[in-house]
């Protein structure tokens, strides 16, 4: 029982010593863990935290039923049978709480990356902004050329899906990412396609982190055009950025500095709709004149993407969104969702500093 005031002592203080946090958990601690878990899990093709979620939620009320029975013969009472399994579930939710905390949650602790790299991330004008999406949908637009299609003229991986994920890894061995301060493991890895992506596409999850397999996961049901930058998406959590804006721009960063011309493609297709999306809030007049530009090779791409985005809008998608929310908001992040936004920020704040 002292697993539950343990696991939230550890997380309050973290929350108030940040730079105890990037010192001594992901600078020291952390890379170790990320190494040895995504190890142990690359051993195998298939999702192993799919088999553990399944023998958590079978086991769990199974583990309930079977100590009820048992108080029951061993001469308890029904109160004293129920608070010993109610003891038992709490006991194994500060278990699994402190084990989260311990194997990646802590990351949600540490100074912004912003901070950490030297970035001013203050919001930019809506010039910058404009400035940020035509250069973006340009780089984008010739990125696209010459890359393979489908039937529909969809962007196509070269050697499918699993191919992807083995390759996934590569942009994080790039120089270019020589300065950001992440756990080398995300290097090594290679995402996994779960059997569940189905439920996840009801859901509108594109790709989900398990710190305690350490495993990254992409949605199999994603548009091509979007699941590189899905993937290094994912790995950016296992390097160690939880907070999802972060995990955002690393992968961005990871994705454009790949070997691959796909990869590269498609850190410039997702970066370009981030901002888009960001210049339709302030301005909807100029996202349309910066839109209409667009080459049709990737306005096919994002009406592939929209497509898929918009096909479940119902209460699972809602429902997956305040659980989200819920728990960014429960790590610290007041933004919650919205956070993801802020990818743009910092996107701004890279090309500031490379022409002052």
């Amino acid at each position: 029982m002292l697993l539950v005031p343990l696991a939230a002592g550890v997380h309050l203080l973290a929350a108030r010593a940040p730079q105890a946090v990037e010192r001594w958990f992901a600078g020291s601690l952390y890379p170790g863990v990320a190494a040895g878990l995504s190890a142990l899990s690359g051993l195998v093709r298939f999702s192993a935290a799919e088999w553990l979620a399944g023998a958590v939620l079978l086991g769990t009320p199974a583990g309930g039923i079977a100590l009820f029975v048992l108080s029951r013969r061993g001469g308890a009472g029904w109160l004293r049978a129920v608070a010993a399994v109610l003891g038992l579930w709490l006991a194994l939710a500060g278990g699994l709480y402190l084990a989260f905390l311990l194997s990646w949650g802590l990351n949600h602790q540490r100074p912004p990356l912003a901070k950490l790299i030297g970035l001013d991330s203050e919001p930019g004008g809506v010039e910058e902004l404009r400035r940020l999406c035509e250069e973006l949908a340009a780089e984008a637009d010739a990125a696209r050329e010459g890359l393979p299609e489908d039937a529909a003229g969809v962007m196509r991986l070269e050697g499918g899906l699993e191919a992807a994920m083995q390759r996934a890894g590569r942009g994080f061995r790039a120089p270019e990412l020589a300065e950001l301060p992440f756990a080398a493991a995300a290097a090594r890895a290679a995402p996994k396609l779960p059997l569940v992506s189905p439920l996840l596409w009801r859901a509108g999850i594109s790709g989900i982190y398990v710190p305690f397999t350490g495993e990254a996961h992409v949605n199999a049901t994603l548009p091509h055009p979007d699941v590189p930058f899905a993937a290094c998406h994912e790995l950016a959590h296992l390097a160690g950025f939880a907070r999802e804006d972060e995990a955002s721009y690393v992968g961005y960063r990871a994705c454009r500095a790949h070997p691959d011309p796909d990869f590269r493609y498609s850190a410039l297709f997702a970066a370009s709709l981030y901002a888009a999306a960001a210049l339709a809030r302030v301005d909807r007049e100029q996202y349309e004149e910066v839109s209409a530009v667009r080459s049709p090779a990737v306005r096919r791409d994002v009406e592939a993407v929209w497509t898929w985005s918009r096909r479940y809008q119902g209460a699972v998608r809602r429902t997956a969104e305040r659980v989200n929310d819920g728990y960014l908001k429960s790590q610290g992040h007041a933004l919650g969702i919205r956070s993801y936004g802020r990818m743009v920020d910092l996107m701004l704040a890279e090309r500031r500093r490379a022409r002052p």
